[in-house]
């Protein structure tokens, strides 16, 4: 339960208690500070919780084979192995890439303010992280480099000053909103099952613990606070992850 505070006047002088609502108020009747629990069987709207949607291991492959002669290929491969925000690859700056250690900081995002994009940072502080590469990554992150100065070349455009990896063809920062409505007409054309682009993070979490990695791993890798909401969001058993679990499982005890 989220932490709220809860002011509590008595005798003029207002009481400010961190506690969730109701442990306040009961907290407040104990006390003597209330005669009564004002919200002492009041119930709570139900809220449904929705099950992430996600994408298994062949179709994320199928996807990323689709888009790899995409301009933004290296943005999608991020997504999908990484679980970046859309808000992270939008805001990515070469500065941040470390080519030699094979890394990239999340220290700047994208955000939409009144439909435009405007540069921010993460919220927490796990949201200021730093995400290991492999060498595919590091060759698509190369490859990506060279883009933009040939697009602004052929358009006869100068050197690309603002430093941001992904940027449309003229230079500028990608609109988060964009990115989200191109990763859902690349999944169309490829004829794949519909997710939204941040339900990439969560087939990126999921892989990922489907393949053995140590929950808090993930929830460094994807910038979680807590390694609870990395169960909670990601965490969720795909119907091929219970299959091979259970294969394997009956392989052990029947032999």
């Amino acid at each position: 339960m989220p932490l709220e505070h809860t002011i509590i006047y008595h005798a003029r002088c207002p009481v400010v208690i961190w506690l969730p609502s109701e442990t306040a108020f009961a907290f407040a009747v104990e006390t003597g500070l209330l005669g009564r629990n004002p919200i002492a069987g009041v119930r709570r709207p139900s809220v449904e919780q929705r099950t992430p949607t996600t994408w298994d291991a062949e179709t994320a492959r199928s996807f990323l084979a689709a888009t790899a002669d995409d301009r933004l290929a290296a943005l999608w491969a991020l997504a999908l192995t990484r679980g970046l925000r859309r808000g992270e690859l939008a805001g990515l700056r070469w500065a941040a890439v470390d080519f030699a250690e094979g890394a990239i900081r999340v220290v700047h995002t994208l955000v939409m303010v009144d439909g435009h994009p405007q540069e921010s940072t993460p919220k927490t502080s796990a949201g200021r992280r730093t995400v290991p590469l492999d060498e595919q990554l590091v060759a698509l992150l190369r490859a990506r480099r060279t883009v933009p100065l040939e697009e602004r070349m052929r358009l006869g455009l100068g050197r690309d000053e603002n430093g941001y990896v992904f940027t449309s063809e003229l230079g500028d920062p990608l609109s988060p909103d964009w990115v989200s409505d191109r990763f859902e007409q690349l999944t169309k054309a490829a004829a794949l099952p519909k997710i939204r682009l941040h339900d990439t993070r969560h087939t990126a979490a999921s892989l990922m613990l489907g393949a053995g990695v140590q929950p808090k791993v993930v929830q460094e890798m994807l910038g979680h606070s807590h390694v609870s909401i990395t169960l909670a969001t990601c965490g969720h058993v795909t119907p091929s992850m219970g299959r091979e679990a259970g294969a394997a499982l009956s392989a052990s005890l029947l032999g």
